[in-house]
């Protein structure tokens, strides 16, 4: 039987403890919903510590790739209005 005194903190199954990707620290698969979420909280975490010429270039590039995925949206709006 486990109780509170003696709880440490650690897991006595290996199995069953959870998963922590090393390089990030996240516990959830990041193929669900929950990982992309943790995904993109360790992205901006990562772009909040930033400053100077790397922020910039870190800005930059995710406002490109902002972009070609507005782009790639319009292009197939205008490709489904003209089979119209």
């Amino acid at each position: 039987m486990r109780t509170d005194e003696d709880d440490d903190g650690t897991w006595d199954d290996p199995a069953r403890a959870p998963y922590v990707d090393g390089a990030w620290g996240r516990t959830a698969n990041p193929n669900t919903a929950d990982g992309e979420l943790q995904n993109m909280a360790a992205f901006g975490a990562g772009l909040a510590r930033l400053s100077g010429p790397k922020r910039t270039a870190a800005k930059v590039v995710v406002w490109l790739i902002l972009l070609g995925v507005a782009l790639t949206i319009v292009y197939g709006v205008v490709g489904i209005v003209r089979m119209w």
